[in-house]
């Protein structure tokens, strides 16, 4: 029997045109569409399906957005398959999809806790992030240490693509010295600030405060938090990892290495906009069965191992 992980993906993953497909085919979807228009006062539906790529890259809709047809997407493939999974994870934002599918809360605080999120990270101004592809952590952080406070590693997507954060005259400096350390790519993100670092301190405490608000449920299968990527098994503890995670990094790599070799899973299905985190998970091991989910298509051809 197949030991099969979701996996919900994080900002990057938006495009213009998502989920106009599936709104078309289920009235399930639009009507969850329209709660969480009327939960935000947003107008998601039309940004998702018409953009501009400028409004829907604003954190504010992207998280949203990505949130939404994620969730929708699990939604229909676990009522047509009567999907039996046996843990989850996201990346980043893709972590708050993650608890929503495992009951930790329900759609409408999920919304409620996404947009919270996506308005304190879309303040943060003061920094920036750049993907360093082709370099190992190890020559990446022989680089760093010269801006000790000011620069860190932020997401460790894959073995050979890492995502770096902090100031923005210390990453343009970085960057040089990166390339000339033999870096095949050096992209600079287009966020407003530098996530998963300390220049989220403020959004992170008053992240903290909103979510006293609100009882986390322990989920029904484990989840793999971004900052421990290991097993957990306690609603309160994974609102304690949801907190740092907004200043602490994304261990990628080491969460899809512990559910392989830890928690024996051999199947991962990507559900949300676009493929990202299927390559990754490629990437980072060759020995699983990856699916991704995007398109009403995909719901519809979906083959389970």
């Amino acid at each position: 029997m197949r030991k099969i992980m979701l996996v919900f993906p994080g900002q990057g993953s938006q495009y213009v045109g998502m989920m106009k497909d599936i709104l078309s085919e289920s009235y399930e979807a639009l009507e969850i569409v329209k709660e969480a228009e009327e939960i935000t006062g947003k107008p998601l539906r039309y940004i998702m399906e018409n953009g501009p790529k400028e409004k829907l890259n604003d954190t504010r809709f992207t998280q949203l957005a990505i949130f939404i047809h994620s969730y929708v997407v699990f939604k229909l493939v676990s009522e047509q398959y009567h999907l039996n999974f046996h843990a989850v994870a996201g990346h980043s934002l893709g972590e708050l999809t993650a608890l929503c599918a495992v009951d930790v809360y329900d759609f409408k605080t999920g919304i409620l806790i996404v947009n919270k999120r996506a308005e304190l990270m879309s303040m943060a101004k003061n920094g920036g992030m750049t993907a360093v592809i082709g370099l190992e952590k190890e020559q990446i952080n022989e680089v760093l240490k010269d801006y000790m406070g000011e620069l860190v590693i932020a997401n460790y997507n894959e073995p050979k693509q890492i995502v770096i954060s902090g100031s923005l005259w210390a990453l343009e400096k970085a960057e040089k010295k990166l390339k000339e350390k033999g870096a095949r790519k050096v992209i600079r993100l287009n966020v407003s600030g530098a996530f998963h670092s300390k220049f989220m301190f403020d959004a992170q405490r008053e992240f903290a405060e909103f979510l006293k608000n609100f009882h986390f449920n322990d989920p029904h299968v484990p989840v793999i938090p971004n900052i421990e990527a290991k097993g957990v098994y306690f609603g309160e503890r994974l609102k304690e990892d949801l907190i740092k995670q907004l200043t602490g990094p994304v261990k990628w790599v080491d969460t899809i290495n512990y559910a392989a070799r830890t928690m024996h899973i051999d199947t991962f299905i990507e559900m949300g906009p676009k493929r990202v985190l299927s390559g990754l998970i490629k990437r980072i091991r060759r020995d699983v069965n990856v699916l991704n989910v995007d398109t009403w298509e995909d719901i519809e051809s979906l083959k389970l191992p």
